[in-house]
Protein backbone atom coordinates (compact mmCIF):
# COMPACT_ATOMS: atom_id res chain seq x y z
CA UNK A 1 0.00 0.00 0.00
CA UNK A 2 2.99 2.37 0.77
CA UNK A 3 4.32 1.97 -3.00
CA UNK A 4 0.85 2.43 -4.06
CA UNK A 5 0.53 5.67 -2.17
CA UNK A 6 3.21 7.14 -3.53
CA UNK A 7 1.79 6.95 -6.89
CA UNK A 8 -0.66 9.93 -5.74
CA UNK A 9 2.22 12.53 -5.30
CA UNK A 10 3.71 11.78 -9.04
CA UNK A 11 4.18 14.55 -11.17
CA UNK A 12 1.13 14.98 -13.25
CA UNK A 13 -1.06 12.75 -11.26
CA UNK A 14 -1.03 15.50 -7.98
CA UNK A 15 -0.95 17.78 -10.33
CA UNK A 16 -4.90 16.95 -12.18
CA UNK A 17 -6.37 16.47 -8.63
CA UNK A 18 -8.16 19.23 -7.03
CA UNK A 19 -7.95 17.05 -3.74
CA UNK A 20 -5.29 14.48 -2.86
CA UNK A 21 -6.76 11.38 -4.39
CA UNK A 22 -8.71 8.89 -1.95
CA UNK A 23 -7.62 5.06 -1.91
CA UNK A 24 -10.14 2.84 -2.77
CA UNK A 25 -8.39 -0.59 -2.32
CA UNK A 26 -5.48 -2.67 -3.12
CA UNK A 27 -5.49 -6.01 -4.45
CA UNK A 28 -2.00 -7.60 -5.15
CA UNK A 29 -0.34 -4.78 -6.14
CA UNK A 30 -3.08 -3.00 -8.14
CA UNK A 31 -4.11 0.21 -6.50
CA UNK A 32 -7.92 1.61 -6.63
CA UNK A 33 -8.12 5.70 -6.22
CA UNK A 34 -10.91 7.88 -6.69
CA UNK A 35 -9.68 12.05 -7.63
CA UNK A 36 -13.02 13.56 -7.76
CA UNK A 37 -14.88 12.34 -10.72
CA UNK A 38 -11.60 10.11 -12.03
CA UNK A 39 -11.29 7.06 -11.06
CA UNK A 40 -7.95 4.62 -11.43
CA UNK A 41 -6.35 1.70 -10.81
CA UNK A 42 -2.31 1.67 -10.97
CA UNK A 43 0.53 -0.25 -10.60
CA UNK A 44 3.76 0.32 -10.50
CA UNK A 45 6.32 -1.81 -12.83
CA UNK A 46 8.36 -4.90 -11.42
CA UNK A 47 11.83 -4.04 -10.11
CA UNK A 48 15.25 -4.13 -12.47
CA UNK A 49 18.40 -4.28 -12.48
CA UNK A 50 18.81 -1.77 -15.12
CA UNK A 51 18.87 1.85 -15.40
CA UNK A 52 15.94 4.08 -14.90
CA UNK A 53 15.19 7.75 -15.36
CA UNK A 54 11.93 7.36 -13.66
CA UNK A 55 9.96 5.06 -11.59
CA UNK A 56 7.50 3.84 -14.19
CA UNK A 57 3.73 2.57 -13.72
CA UNK A 58 0.62 1.95 -15.49
CA UNK A 59 -2.75 2.75 -14.91
CA UNK A 60 -6.13 2.29 -16.10
CA UNK A 61 -8.67 5.42 -16.02
CA UNK A 62 -12.44 4.04 -15.67
CA UNK A 63 -14.74 7.44 -15.79
CA UNK A 64 -16.14 9.20 -16.90
CA UNK A 65 -16.50 7.20 -19.63
CA UNK A 66 -14.89 4.26 -21.87
CA UNK A 67 -12.01 2.41 -19.92
CA UNK A 68 -8.16 4.55 -20.78
CA UNK A 69 -4.80 2.61 -20.56
CA UNK A 70 -1.61 4.81 -20.04
CA UNK A 71 1.72 4.67 -19.20
CA UNK A 72 4.87 6.57 -17.14
CA UNK A 73 7.87 4.76 -19.30
CA UNK A 74 11.11 4.10 -17.11
CA UNK A 75 12.56 6.06 -19.93
CA UNK A 76 12.26 8.82 -22.63
CA UNK A 77 11.24 7.47 -25.92
CA UNK A 78 12.87 8.64 -28.91
CA UNK A 79 10.40 10.84 -31.38
CA UNK A 80 10.26 7.95 -33.72
CA UNK A 81 10.43 4.90 -31.39
CA UNK A 82 7.33 2.53 -32.04
CA UNK A 83 5.88 1.44 -28.45
CA UNK A 84 4.66 -2.21 -28.05
CA UNK A 85 2.72 -3.40 -25.13
CA UNK A 86 2.55 -7.41 -24.84
CA UNK A 87 -0.60 -8.77 -22.85
CA UNK A 88 -0.07 -12.26 -22.27
CA UNK A 89 0.33 -13.66 -25.99
CA UNK A 90 -1.35 -9.89 -27.29
CA UNK A 91 0.79 -7.50 -28.52
CA UNK A 92 -0.87 -3.56 -29.28
CA UNK A 93 1.15 -0.55 -30.64
CA UNK A 94 0.54 2.23 -28.18
CA UNK A 95 0.69 5.74 -28.73
CA UNK A 96 3.44 7.62 -27.42
CA UNK A 97 5.81 10.27 -26.66
CA UNK A 98 8.32 12.02 -24.31
CA UNK A 99 8.25 9.49 -21.12
CA UNK A 100 4.44 8.20 -21.45
CA UNK A 101 2.61 6.01 -23.54
CA UNK A 102 -1.18 5.23 -23.97
CA UNK A 103 -4.00 3.24 -25.86
CA UNK A 104 -5.53 4.26 -28.99
CA UNK A 105 -8.91 5.41 -29.09
CA UNK A 106 -10.79 3.18 -30.28
CA UNK A 107 -10.70 -0.64 -31.29
CA UNK A 108 -10.79 -0.19 -35.15
CA UNK A 109 -7.47 1.44 -34.62
CA UNK A 110 -4.64 -0.60 -35.54
CA UNK A 111 -3.10 -2.72 -33.09
CA UNK A 112 -6.81 -2.08 -30.93
CA UNK A 113 -7.92 0.13 -28.56
CA UNK A 114 -7.77 1.06 -24.89
CA UNK A 115 -11.64 -1.93 -24.51
CA UNK A 116 -8.70 -4.56 -26.19
CA UNK A 117 -5.77 -3.58 -23.75
CA UNK A 118 -7.84 -3.63 -20.68
CA UNK A 119 -9.94 -7.03 -21.90
CA UNK A 120 -6.39 -8.38 -22.98
CA UNK A 121 -5.38 -7.40 -19.28
CA UNK A 122 -8.09 -9.21 -17.14
CA UNK A 123 -7.45 -12.50 -18.97
CA UNK A 124 -3.34 -12.76 -18.39
CA UNK A 125 -0.51 -12.56 -16.04
CA UNK A 126 2.03 -10.45 -17.16
CA UNK A 127 2.57 -6.99 -19.00
CA UNK A 128 5.51 -5.72 -21.05
CA UNK A 129 5.74 -2.34 -22.81
CA UNK A 130 9.31 -1.79 -24.68
CA UNK A 131 10.57 0.84 -27.01
CA UNK A 132 13.90 2.65 -28.00
CA UNK A 133 15.26 5.76 -25.52
CA UNK A 134 16.69 9.11 -27.02
CA UNK A 135 19.84 6.93 -26.66
CA UNK A 136 18.68 4.67 -29.19
CA UNK A 137 18.74 1.53 -26.42
CA UNK A 138 16.09 -0.81 -26.77
CA UNK A 139 14.16 -0.75 -22.45
CA UNK A 140 10.98 -3.00 -21.61
CA UNK A 141 9.43 -2.06 -18.26
CA UNK A 142 7.43 -5.61 -16.97
CA UNK A 143 3.72 -5.39 -14.52
CA UNK A 144 2.33 -8.44 -12.92
CA UNK A 145 -1.83 -8.57 -13.27
CA UNK A 146 -2.70 -10.73 -10.92
CA UNK A 147 -4.77 -7.64 -8.66
CA UNK A 148 -5.30 -5.61 -12.30
CA UNK A 149 -8.96 -6.44 -13.19
CA UNK A 150 -10.04 -6.71 -9.69
CA UNK A 151 -8.38 -2.81 -8.61
CA UNK A 152 -10.27 -2.07 -12.30
CA UNK A 153 -13.94 -3.52 -10.92
CA UNK A 154 -12.99 -1.19 -7.79
CA UNK A 155 -12.95 1.22 -9.62
CA UNK A 156 -15.30 1.07 -11.79
CA UNK A 157 -18.18 0.88 -8.49
CA UNK A 158 -16.03 3.66 -7.29
CA UNK A 159 -17.02 5.98 -9.56
CA UNK A 160 -20.36 4.95 -9.83
CA UNK A 161 -21.65 6.08 -6.58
Amino acid sequence: MIALATLVAVPGLAAQAQSAPKAVSVHSGWGAFRDGERCYAIALAEPTPYARERQPFASVSVAPGAERFTMRLSRTIARDAIVTLDVGNRRFRLNGGGDSAWGKDSAADVGGGNEAIVAAMRSRDTMTVGARDTQGRLFRDAYRLKGAPTAIDAAIIACSR
